[in-house]
């Protein structure tokens, strides 16, 4: 992404700062879409859609080598980022050498780690290939999933030679028991581990990542994925994930499955992937296809559809019953 410097400040004032710099970035979409019934608020028709991201990023360097930011993302902030106890949209990190250290608004190691299969490094305006019924976003066991969390995370991480190793921690009701705020009875901290490695390999490309998210009298989470990159612009990739729930939370232990094709060539990309979950007699599973022209400057064409199939029937909050999905949106996104 093209960033604009917002601010580059020398700080000499004090000895213990060396070095800091703001810079402002921005990310704008316009276009139409179909959201379908499952995302639906009001009517499952064409509609239009603008959006506008802007994000401020601040980093530093102390005399010791010491590295630091900061980053919110306004576009996320839905709550208070002045409020401590409270995610909105930020996050910080220091670093030094291989080994860093977030909080706030990051992933899970869990969801670090693990490929996820929308490659090949074409988006959309509407997520479309991300948001169908058969995509496994790993972050989808960070936050409110895992009983009711707000998604703030610590997370250690350590990367050498390819490898990274990586934990973390989410406080499910800052620190109190979840029961005192009307969620289930359960642990107070989720605890997530992964590693990840990435080579090349015979001309391939290769990125793995195991993980583990856990929370004490609630679920844990296994998952395992692989992508390989391909001379020619071809990615391919497989993901597996095993769901473990407590007798106590009325869900049935399941697993999901997904593949992932890619192809980015000069100023056209491809993706297309397809996945599966299984939670006893409840099955659903879904595909999508996403298609970038890189039109320079920051300003590329996207298109994309996506399909959802539900073993159950589904009710949206229009109370429109269907057991078949699918969305689709078609425009212009701008990098700034």
């Amino acid at each position: 992404m093209k960033k604009i410097l917002f601010a580059s400040t020398a700080l000499v004032a004090t000895a213990g700062i060396a070095s800091a710099e703001v810079t402002l970035s921005g990310y704008a979409e316009m276009g139409v879409y179909n959201p379908g019934n499952s995302f639906d608020q009001q009517n499952d028709e064409v509609q239009f859609f603008t959006d506008i991201d802007l994000t401020f990023t601040m980093s530093g360097e102390a005399d010791n080598g010491l590295v630091f930011g900061a980053n919110i993302d306004l576009d996320e902030a839905g709550k208070p980022f002045t409020n401590p106890w409270e995610q909105g949209g930020e996050a910080l990190f220091v670093s030094y050498g291989g080994a860093t250290f977030t909080m706030g608004d990051t992933d899970s190691s869990y969801d670090k780690v693990v490929p996820e299969m929308n490659l090949g490094g074409a988006g959309s305006l509407a997520d479309d290939e991300t948001i169908h019924a058969g995509f496994n976003a790993g972050g989808d066991y960070d936050g409110g999933a895992l009983n009711g969390a707000d998604g703030q995370h610590a997370r250690f991480d350590y990367a050498f030679s390819g490898l990274t190793f990586s934990v973390s921690a989410m406080q499910i009701a800052d620190g109190s028991s979840p029961e005192d705020f009307g969620a289930l009875d359960s642990g107070e901290t989720a605890w997530s581990a992964g590693v990840g490695y990435s080579t090349e390999l015979a001309g391939l490309d290769l990125n793995a990542g195991l993980g583990y998210i856990t929370l004490d009298e609630f679920a844990e989470v296994w998952g395992l994925g692989v992508t390989a990159g391909f001379a020619g612009g071809f990615e391919v990739g497989a993901t597996y994930s095993d769901f473990n729930f407590e007798d106590s939370v009325a869900i049935e232990d399941g697993e999901h499955w997904g593949v992932g094709f890619g192809y980015s060539m000069n100023a056209l990309s491809i993706g297309v992937n397809y996945g599966e979950f299984e939670f006893g007699d409840d099955s659903r599973s879904g595909y999508a296809v996403a298609v970038n022209y890189d039109l320079g400057g920051g300003l590329v064409a996207q298109a994309a559809y996506g399909s959802s199939s539900f073993d159950n029937d589904q009710t949206n909050d229009l109370g429109v019953v269907y057991d078949e999905d699918d969305t689709f949106s078609l425009g212009l996104a701008m990098s700034f």
